[in-house]
Formats: C-alpha cells, structure tokens, sequence
C-alpha cells in the first residue's frame, strides 16, 4: 500500500476531530478565547443544542483586520512565542488549534474590532476556507458565529446524544467557566431562554448561586488555606448537602476547570466520616500551583492536567477543606457529625404498611437501576430458587438489618432493605403500567429549589414523576412546587426524594428508562431501613409478599435480597458430615 500525504482539507477534519468532540467542546474553546482577550463581558447563545448554531459575543480586545485570516490559521497563536513558554503558561489557550478545528467541523462567522480601529472586520469561513471578508459596524470585542456544526464530519454526528443532552453539557461548560471567572459577567441562552446570569462582582459565592442555587450556595462553607504547600480557597457544601454522585464537585487549577483524580479523592477524603457511605460532597475548589508545576498539555480538550508534586496538592485540598468543615461543624469532644446528626430511630409499629412508610432516616445511595446479573456469592451461599420462599418461617433479626427464617433445605437471610425495595418497585411498575398511581397530597405546597441540571432534567421528566404520584409545579426559575407524593412515600422527605431522583434523570446511564430509575428512586426512599427493628409479624409479612413477586431474588440496583446456606453447608461447617 502507498504511503501518501493527506490532503490538507481531510488532515483538518482529522484534527478538529481531536479538538471539538461535541458543542460544549466549540462553547469551551470560544469563552477561552474570549477570557485570554481580557473580556469581561461574554454572552453565549445555543440553538438545537448547539449543532444548529452558537455565537459567544465579547468585549475584549479584538483581533486587527490585518491578522483575522492568520487567526484561522492551525497553529497560530499570539500566546506561546517559543518551546521555553510552554513550561510556564499563564493562558488557557496556547496550541492554536481551536478556530482552524472549528471552521473545519462547520460554517464560522467572525466580526472583530479593536479600540484603534474605526470600524470592525467580518470573515466568514466555509469548509475552512475564507468564503467572505469585509468591514462592518460592531463595537470592540468579538463575535464568533458556528452554524451546523459537523456538517463536513457527519460520522461525529452518530456520536452526538440528544438536543436535551447536549444543552446540558453546554450549561455545565459555562457553568464552570462562570465560576472560574466570577470576576466576569456570563449569560447563557438556550433556544431563545435566558439560563445562567452571572454578575461578574468578582464574589464567588454569587457565581456559585448563579449555578448552584442561592438557597445552597450561602450555606456553604468557606475555604481559605494559605499556609500549606500551595494555596487552596473556595467554597464546599455541608454534609447535609452531599448529592448521590460526584456532579457537585468542581474544581480548578490555577482557575482551569480541570479533571485530575488524586486532587478529587482529597476533597472526598476531607469528608470522611461525615458523609454516609456513597454520598458525595458539593465542592467549589480552587488549587493555585506555579505554572510551572503543572503540565496543561496533556489532552487535546486541555481538560486533564499533570501535577509536578502530586502529593503536595493532595494534601493542601485535603487538609483546607478538612479543617473548614471541622471549624464551621464544631462537636463536642467524643462526637461525631454523623451521630450528632443522625435522628433517633423510630419506634417498632403494630401495622405492617405504616412501618415501612414511615422511614425518614438518612438514605443509602441510588446507583444507577441495572439488569440483574449473576453474582459470585462466597462459598456458603447457594441458588436460590424463587418457590421456597413461600415456605419460610421466620426466626428472628440480625443487627436489625437482616431477618432470619427456616426453610425448606437450609438457613434463610433477607436482606429486609433490599427485600422491601423490591417489592415497592414492582408495586410502582404495576401502578405505572395501570396509570394508577396512588397519590398522597400534601397538607401544604413544599417550595424547593432546585439545580439548573434538575431543572433540566425536569423538563422531559415531569411526566414520569406524576406518573408514580409524585405531583410537581414549577414555581419561578430555580424552585419547584411538591404538591403530592406516592402513597408509600408520604412519610419521607419529599424534597430529597424529588431532588435525588432529577439527579438520577440527569447522570442515568444509557438505555436507563427515565421511568424506571424514577421507580428504583422512589422504593430506595419509601423502603424500611438497615438497622430498624422489625417485629415477628411485620419480617413475616414482608418475607410473603416478596415471595409473590417476579424477580424476589434482587432490588431494582441488582443486589440480592435472600441468600441460602444448606443443610449440607451447616453440617459440613460443624463437622456432621
């Protein structure tokens, strides 16, 4: 086979592969841009998504008309001069590759002006190539218009998720870059829909309410750490606060939004033992390091870092929001948060239904609902089989977690969390299927505010929700209105239940249904809880109705609820046999 040259138009789609892998990658690029021209004022605009068209308008210092078409150029940059300048960038874009990539994958627009000049220039590329230039009227600053993106790379678009989805990731881009950069004034608008306003007051808590929330972000804790290895500020939220999945926890080098795993694990780690197991912490985290110290060329998309001295970053985030929770959460000597804040257990109820439904301890996570799999258990467990559950009898409770029972051929352990929240997922499924939610209206309207990603999430999953009973009202811009809950659910937190199952509309795994996690949401919240004493006939009457269910043998998570140890496995382990 002869080796040849590509040509210079299929190398420049090659490599704006590389650099733009979806909308949010153009949005991330562009504001960059925008931020090394000193703006202070940036303006981004998406329709469909952002493949149909994004424009990021900004008032920084332009580019001059001599130098727009070199601005298109792969590989030319005002901002790295030599090799040497890579060791130290103090940019967030130097490679040069971002609007040669751009007006690869798409039609591009730019009008530019500077304060010296008397009028602005307009070029337009197509296929990535000047098609126009001209002068215009525009104040200073620049203007950047991407229209159907990828149009030239239709194999990209196969990999490209859902309109809904894409605007979603659009939102967390500028989010983060909103935060980075409190000191500049962001708007955001979505298919003609104002989504994010940002001040640009320089104040990170006001940022951190733009995105997060004002109810959330003025009850986070500060962080201001300048004695450690490097310095490490912002803001965390309090255990109270944590989330059922890291979307929360954000954090930035020398104010890039980056990914670097050790520095995650230390703001996780710096919670320990004041988080339940599986929740994880809403975190706003600054790192600076000397330029020096990081390496930001490490992926096209500039996203993940390298850190020179790992281990001291490590442990300045850990030990600054460690000690910002233990100073803003003081506890007397012998206490921990977890048990100061953990209520009393309920007492034991006569009536089966009510004990169930009457939970309102802290919840185990929610992973994602997953097909049942096998699973390995250890050598004393056996297959269980779904007939012999129907013969068990009851014996008693261990740790007030799992209940005990005799039957046929061997020793019986259900799992009585598990076992409920199955049971209350198919009886969820059933009502779904019959369009016959049993509903429980609340005395009252519960105001409860939400993220900008539960609001999302709530636009394609309201119809779920009500579908299982669980009747909401949007309320203004960032609030929801709970107006009624499923029966089985009337006893639970009702904000944290609507909260976490948005949050599980918005992280759910592909080929998730949004119906069933809704369902798997609402059991987990409505189940009895590990560590809850049970009577002999309330563990009696769960062990019969798991019995007459499909699939009694796994939760909707895929954990099983029973397992057997034999006769034969008892004998052998006393010596009998």
């Amino acid at each position: 086979m002869t080796i040849r040259v590509l040509p210079a138009g299929v190398a420049a789609r090659i490599a704006a592969g590389e650099v733009i892998e979806r909308p949010a990658s153009v949005v991330k690029e562009l504001i960059e841009n925008s931020l090394d021209a000193g703006a202070r004022v940036i303006g981004v605009e998406i329709r469909h998504g952002g493949l149909a068209s994004i424009r990021v308008t900004d008032d920084g210092c332009g580019i001059p008309a001599d130098e727009v078409a070199l601005a298109f150029e792969r590989h030319a940059t005002s901002k790295l001069g030599s090799v040497d300048d890579l060791a130290d960038i103090g940019t967030l874009g130097f490679r040069g590759e971002a609007l040669a990539s751009i007006a690869a994958a798409a039609s591009v627009r730019m009008t530019t002006r500077t304060s010296d000049a008397g009028s602005a220039t307009t070029v337009e590329m197509e296929g990535g190539a000047i098609a126009r230039q001209s002068e215009a009227g525009a104040g200073v600053g620049t203007t950047i218009e991407v229209e159907a993106l990828f149009s030239t790379i239709p194999a990209r678009l196969k990999f490209i998720r859902s309109p809904a989805a894409e605007t979603a990731r659009v939102r967390q881009t500028v989010d983060h870059l909103a935060m980075a950069h409190p000191h500049i004034r962001f708007t955001l608008n979505t298919d003609g829909r104002l989504q994010l306003s940002t001040s640009g007051n320089g104040n990170l808590r006001d940022a951190v309410a733009a995105v997060h929330g004002a109810g959330l972000a003025q009850a986070m804790i500060e962080v201001g750490s300048w004695t450690g290895p490097y310095p490490v500020w912002g803001l965390v939220g309090t255990p109270e606060q944590s989330r059922a999945n890291r979307t929360g926890i954000s954090l930035f080098v020398n104010s890039r939004w980056v990914q670097h795993r050790a520095v995650g694990v230390a703001i996780e780690e710096a919670y320990r033992g004041l988080l339940m197991e599986g929740r994880f912490p809403i975190a706003v985290v600054f790192l600076d390091v000397p330029p020096g110290e990081v390496d930001v060329n490490v992926h096209p998309n500039k996203r993940e870092v390298r850190l020179s001295h790992e281990g001291d970053a490590f442990s300045s985030v850990q030990h600054a929001v460690r000690e910002a929770l233990l100073a803003a959460s003081p506890i007397a000597e012998g206490e921990g948060l977890l048990s100061q804040a953990a209520p009393p257990a309920p007492p034991p109820v006569p009536s089966f239904e009510m004990t169930f439904a009457s939970q309102e301890r802290e919840q185990s996570p929610l992973p994602e609902p997953a097909p049942v799999a096998e699973e390995a258990h250890a050598p004393l467990v056996l297959p269980l089989g779904a007939s012999p559950l129907s013969r068990l009898r009851v014996l008693g409770q261990i740790a007030n977690t799992y209940i005990v029972a005799d039957g046929p051929d061997g020793m019986y352990l259900i799992d009585q969390h598990a076992a409920h929240e199955s049971v209350l997922y198919y009886r969820l499924l059933r009502q779904w299927a019959n369009s016959a939610p049993e509903v429980q209206p609340m005395l009252e309207p519960l105001p409860m505010g939400l993220t900008p990603q539960q609001m999302d999430a709530l636009g394609e999953g309201r119809a779920v929700l009500e579908g299982y009973g669980l009747l909401v009202e949007p309320f203004g811009d960032d609030t929801l209105l709970v107006r009624a809950v499923p029966v089985m659910a009337r006893r639970v937190d009702a904000a944290k239940l609507v909260a976490e199952t948005l949050d599980n509309f918005a992280t759910r795994a592909n080929g998730v249904d949004t119906h069933m996690a809704a369902a798997a949401s609402i059991a987990c919240h409505s189940a009895v809880r590990a560590g809850q004493t049970l009577d002999h006939q309330e563990m009696t009457a769960l062990g019969e109705v798991l019995a007459s269910e499909m699939n009694p043998q796994h939760c909707p998570h895929g954990r099983p609820t029973v397992i057997r140890v034999s006769t034969d496995v008892l004998g052998r382990q006393f010596g009998r046999l």
